[in-house]
């Protein structure tokens, strides 16, 4: 016998609602007050970062009357630490209390910046000949001491992001994180040639050290509550967890992978930058403005692709955006050293940063 009830209709289901990243990432930027505290260090450290390496490469080529090599070199230099330091400063992170590990790097910059700033103001640089206690080689010594810093400190302030958020909130935090590198690459390049164009050299690293000082007050209050603790036991050495490191890496294919596609950018991409000065002055003709334009310019492009992946996404399979990145930031590179126009030389490191 059938029923008289009434039949209920089914639920209609909405459609799911498209989660924006941006937003996300500005949510979780207000729920994790330590999150924030790590972000806004990031942003300092980074942006203090990109004001040294673009004011040490015009510093050197002023002391030198435009030397390509010692040019070039000075901002290579900082890259080599990595070579030897670079494994074992994950391991060391791993092991000790990561926030006051970057406090007291930092701090070391910035006296390290501080003792710089003095020989470079204690120098007449605008005399035909220089005048003061400030050598070719200072800044050697000095972007040494920073590449060695920089190289301690980078995995571990990566790391910090994800001990200071859930895991589910992770990839917002990372993706706002992320923003802070193209960022930032457009800001100080800028900031570093106003100020070099209207004061000279004598302020760009006493700023750098003020900056050094901040991260290191933003730090005081941190806490890192999502860190777990290392596994393996307390009894292990240091060596046998890097070595455990690179036969995780080894057995890995698709670590291993992404690691030798990073090794290209690195080798092929950031060197373009190092001698920007020697390109700007010896095949555009054009000053110490154009340069930090320039420098901008690769920013303008990383910022670029970020908003475009943030709102549209990749479009493609990652490894296939990533090859095609790779690819397109290589034939950007061959365009670039082709040009001896200010604005094809900008659109070409614009085409460099987004690729």
């Amino acid at each position: 016998m059938a029923s008289n009830a009434p039949r209920q209709a089914a639920p209609v289901e909405s459609p799911p609602r498209r989660r924006v990243a941006g937003l996300d990432a500005i949510s979780t930027a207000r729920l994790y007050k330590d999150f924030r505290y790590i972000w806004a260090g990031n942003f300092v450290a980074i942006g203090a970062q990109w004001l040294q390496l673009f004011t040490i490469g015009w510093l050197v080529h002023h002391l030198t009357d435009g030397n390509a090599l010692l040019t070039g070199s000075v901002v290579g230099i900082r890259t080599l630490p990595v070579l030897i330091i670079g494994p074992w400063a994950g391991v060391l992170g791993d092991r000790v209390d990561r926030r006051k590990l970057v406090m007291v790097t930092q701090s070391v910059m910035a006296v390290a910046a501080i003792g710089f700033a003095v020989l470079v103001i204690l120098t007449d640089l605008e005399a035909e000949e220089l005048t003061g206690p400030l050598q070719w080689w200072h800044p050697f010594i000095y972007m040494t001491i920073a590449g060695i810093a920089h190289t301690i400190i980078q995995p571990v302030r990566q790391a910090m992001v994800a001990n200071t958020v859930p895991r589910n909130a992770l990839a917002s935090a990372l993706s706002l994180n992320g923003m802070v590198y193209p960022s930032t690459r457009i800001i100080s390049p800028a900031i570093g040639a106003l100020l070099v164009a209207s004061l000279g050299f004598k302020w760009n690293f006493l700023i750098e050290a003020i900056l050094y000082i901040v991260i290191v007050l933003l730090l005081i209050p941190v806490k890192l509550p999502y860190r777990t603790e290392r596994r393996g036991g307390a009894g292990g050495s240091a060596f046998s967890s890097l070595v455990s490191g690179l036969r995780y890496v080894k057995n890995e294919k698709r670590i291993l992978q992404l690691i030798v596609m990073s090794l290209i950018p690195n080798l092929l991409f950031q060197p373009v930058i190092f001698f920007l000065p020697v390109f700007t002055v010896d095949v555009l003709g054009r000053e110490i403005g154009a340069g930090g334009a320039l420098a901008s310019a690769v920013g303008i492009g990383g910022v670029a692709a970020a908003i475009f992946i943030a709102g549209i996404g990749y479009l493609m399979r990652k490894g296939v955006a990533v090859f095609l990145g790779l690819i397109g930031g290589c034939a950007f590179i061959l365009l670039f050293s082709l040009s001896d126009w200010l604005w094809v030389s900008f659109a070409m490191l614009t085409g460099l940063g987004f690729s």
